[in-house]
């Protein structure tokens, strides 16, 4: 077993996403986190108003997602990899 540990947020993670080649992960820090999943080197990062409570990703379409804060704003993200 391989166990690789990061700081990758400054404050617990909220929400943790798998796409083929992206971890995406948010936290109470009011943070988004894009990840590649093989070098594991952050690719993006988005900062929200408040603490991110939710977060999805397309189905359809890996590179957009969309999330909630806890001051019940929703933003519509999407990224070119």
């Amino acid at each position: 077993m391989i166990k690789l540990a990061y700081l990758a947020h400054s404050d617990r993670i909220s929400v943790l996403r798998l796409t083929e080649s992206i971890i995406i992960s948010a936290s109470y820090g009011k943070t988004i986190k894009l990840w590649d999943r093989n070098t594991k080197k952050q690719l993006g990062l988005f900062v929200c108003d408040a603490p991110v409570e939710v977060l999805q990703v397309n189905p359809n379409d890996p590179s957009q997602i969309v999330c909630g804060d806890a001051l019940g704003k929703i933003y519509f993200l999407s990224w070119r990899g």
